[in-house]
């Protein structure tokens, strides 16, 4: 029996568990919880250093496409203005023609041609530093097509003045442009009629 014995004690001793050599035992929390630590640590400062870059480059973007679009909705702000105001000389050239066809004439003032049409906020550029519409008085169907009917006196539009001309047509003109306009425009009316 002592043979059975002793191996029934071999069978009982206990085993080491998952290492075929003991080696010398170390604390297992320090050592693991300093290593992980900095791996943690790393790991935090790597994540948190691209969250912030990506946030600055967002916000950089956003500033820039800001800029833009400031500067589009302005220059559009501007253009609808300037579209809005040869708008309404369009419309005082078409009641001008509705006035004289219906054999009147041309109207003797801007005040009657107000009268006439009913509207007072047609004869005021929309923008608000623009001003009254002026009417130049004393001119037929058989004048020049290019005499000035209807202008505004302030350029409010990038540097310009739109027009109304004689003919229907409306553009804008630099002030210097329309002091020349105005000058040949005074100069036919006053001239003898023929």
């Amino acid at each position: 029996m002592s043979n059975s014995a002793s191996i029934h004690r071999i069978r009982k001793a206990p085993q080491p568990r998952g290492r075929c050599f003991p080696a010398r035992r170390v604390p297992m929390g320090r050592a693991s919880r300093l290593g992980g630590t900095i791996i943690n640590l790393i790991t935090a400062v790597v994540l948190f250093g691209l969250l912030a870059l990506a946030a600055w480059w967002v916000i950089k973007g956003l500033g820039e496409a800001g800029r833009e679009y400031s500067g589009a909705m302005i220059n559009a702000t501007r253009k609808a203005t300037m579209i809005a105001c040869q708008n309404n000389l369009q419309v005082i050239g078409q009641n001008i023609q509705v006035y004289t066809i219906s054999g009147e004439g041309y109207p003797a003032s801007l005040q009657a041609l107000r009268e006439w049409s009913g509207s007072s906020q047609l004869f005021e550029c929309p923008d608000p530093n623009g001003g009254r519409y002026v009417y130049i008085t004393g001119q037929n169907g058989d004048m020049s097509g290019e005499n000035i009917l209807v202008y505004e006196p302030n350029a409010v539009h990038n540097g310009c003045c739109n027009i109304l001309r004689l003919s229907g047509r409306v553009e804008p003109l630099t002030p210097e442009q329309l002091n020349q306009a105005l000058v040949q425009t005074r100069a036919e009316i006053s001239s003898p009629r023929r």
